[in-house]
């Protein structure tokens, strides 16, 4: 979003990296909540608060920014060829990644390979939608499941599971979170000019 000028393409852009952040932050809380011994139903009514919590802001942000100029459209969406291919990469690095370590035996090791090729695919977003946040998220991301790898290696059987799953699903919240507080200053700060 380097833009000189806030437009509702931006909007429309923030709202829907942000609604895949808040999914796919979900995804990954409940797969940690699933795992647990017992004990989820605190962890569960909470994940879906933060989740319904951060979907509304989202929608109340594409209506804050509803009185915005239009911006460029479809042509200038960075949802094209290269999104797509870092998108198919991740899947088949995924799907590969898992058929290879469940191959190996260590099929524990799962959670945080895939949670590793997610924050990968990251790092070319920065340059397709204008922002280092996303190599934040692709450092952070990456660096929660090396940090389930050596806690699982070293014996902390939880941490294969847990790690990816709560640690993914915070990471990803809070880049919903950093993005939105940004977006609504852009956008105020447009309304302004």
């Amino acid at each position: 979003m380097t833009d000189e000028q806030f437009t509702k393409s931006h909007v429309i852009t923030l709202m829907i990296t942000s609604l895949i952040g808040v999914g796919f932050g979900t995804g990954w809380w409940f797969a940690a909540v699933a795992a647990l011994p017992a004990g989820g139903t605190v962890l569960t009514v909470l994940g879906v608060v933060i989740a319904i919590g951060l979907a509304g802001w989202v929608v109340r942000f594409g209506r804050f920014g509803g009185h915005l100029p239009p911006g460029g459209g479809r042509a200038d969406s960075p949802f094209g060829k290269t999104y797509g291919i870092a998108v198919l990469l991740m899947v088949v690095g995924i799907f590969a990644g898992s058929r290879l370590l469940t191959l190996l035996e260590l099929p524990q090791a799962v959670p945080a390979w895939v949670l590793f090729v997610v924050g990968v695919h990251f790092a070319p977003f920065a340059k397709m939608f204008g922002s280092n946040r996303y190599l934040v998220l692709a450092a952070l991301l990456c660096g929660v499941a090396a940090l389930a790898v050596v806690l699982g290696v070293v014996g902390v059987e939880w941490a294969w599971r847990l790690v990816p799953g709560f640690g993914g699903a915070a990471v990803l919240w809070g880049t919903v979170v950093a993005g939105l507080r940004d977006g609504q200053q852009l956008a105020a700060q447009q309304a302004v000019r």
